[in-house]
């Protein structure tokens, strides 16, 4: 009999998901299932009842929401035998499209069924577990915006971006690679990438891989506005690796010096971060159904 746990942010996205349990709960009807399912009611309440289903022996542990649910359910499940299943419900649900999980219900239900599930690498940022993208710079101080207006979907987080553009002033930072490079540039945006995108398919990283033990480093420089309408094309076709405002290196470990402690976010989630950084990848330590 497999064991299997569906934990659902209620407050994720800008669906209600009422609905769901009663789907799960007819899907999975078969004898060959024990089914457990879990609402959060506070952050960091799904890693904690993460922790307590990996004590229990559970299989498969489900994540119901958007890469914040996934972040809080996959940090609980990392160095273990039980697998990260994903049902995206979020407002960018980047980890789910990067590793081509269903956007529709039904499809996402019978791939957690299946059960085909592969080992991911997974980041680590001043000791924060991310699994999809971290970064510092404009996207990060969109994160904390987004959060503070209160309003989610990805119609409410374009507007901020196109907002505060003009308020925005780059940083300088210092780079220093596990390898001993060391660049310094004044700074847009720097994103931390494990898979290949924001969410909604803006791939901000198109080469990255979450099998390759590797992170790639997105560097973008300040550009003109006027200039914008072009970023945006490349970064929804896969293509921003080839503009001249954006560098890419690839590594294991790196540290960032900035200015001074700002804004950065893990997975979208919003923290304030000092001005040293120790970002890391840790290959193959989560085993997710795919």
């Amino acid at each position: 009999m497999k064991k299997i746990a569906f934990i659902i942010n209620p407050k994720s996205g800008t669906q209600n998901k009422t609905h769901i349990v009663k789907v799960i709960q007819n899907y999975f009807l078969s004898p060959d299932f024990t089914v457990d399912i879990y609402r959060t009611t506070h952050a960091g309440d799904g890693y904690c009842r993460t922790k307590e289903y990996v004590q229990d022996g559970y299989d498969i542990v489900v994540a119901v929401g958007g890469d914040g649910t996934v972040n809080e359910v996959a940090s609980g499940l990392m160095g273990s035998d039980t697998a990260l299943g994903i049902l995206p419900c979020g407002s960018g649900n980047g980890l789910a499209l990067h590793l081509k999980i269903p956007l529709q219900l039904a499809a996402a239900l019978k791939k957690i069924k299946e059960g085909n599930s592969k080992l991911i690498d997974a980041g680590i940022i001043n000791e924060r577990p991310f699994f999809c993208t971290a970064g510092v710079g404009y996207d990060a101080y969109i994160a904390n915006r987004f959060a503070e207006a209160g309003k989610r979907g990805p119609i409410a987080y374009v507007s901020e971006i196109v907002l505060q553009y003009f308020d925005y002033k780059p940083q300088k930072y210092k780079l220093i690679f596990d390898d001993g490079t060391v660049i310094e540039r004044k700074a847009f945006l720097i994103t931390f990438a494990n898979a290949s995108q924001w969410g909604n398919n803006a791939a901000i990283a198109p080469r990255a891989s979450v099998e390759d033990g590797l992170m790639d480093i997105v560097v973008m420089a300040d550009f003109p506005i006027y200039v914008a309408p072009q970023i945006s094309f490349c970064l929804f076709t896969r293509q921003l690796d080839k503009t001249h405002y954006v560098e890419v290196y690839k590594c294991q470990n790196v540290i960032v010096e900035r200015e001074e402690g700002d804004a950065a976010h893990y997975d979208g989630e919003p923290v304030t971060m000092s001005s040293h950084l120790d970002v890391k990848i840790l290959p193959k330590i989560l085993k997710v159904v795919v």
